[in-house]
């Protein structure tokens, strides 16, 4: 499966040899940990056990923390 991603404000293609995928399979596919990036599937943020089908707009987005306490 082929699934385009927005991810730092670039369109990408990843290639799975599945057809159905989990939102920790983007992750790890990016190189990136569930406690530094998240996935967005149609609008919403998802849990990184969802589905994910080649039919769904994703996006990852990597959290951001900072301030004083």
């Amino acid at each position: 499966m082929n699934l385009k991603i927005k991810y730092r404000g670039e369109e990408r293609v990843l290639t799975f040899d599945k057809e159905k995928i989990k939102a920790k399979d983007i992750l790890k596919t990016l190189g990136l940990s569930k406690d530094f990036a998240f996935v967005v599937k149609n609008g919403e943020i998802v849990d990184e056990n969802e589905t994910i089908t080649q039919d769904d707009e994703v996006r990852v987005v990597n959290a951001i923390s900072g301030g004083k306490f």
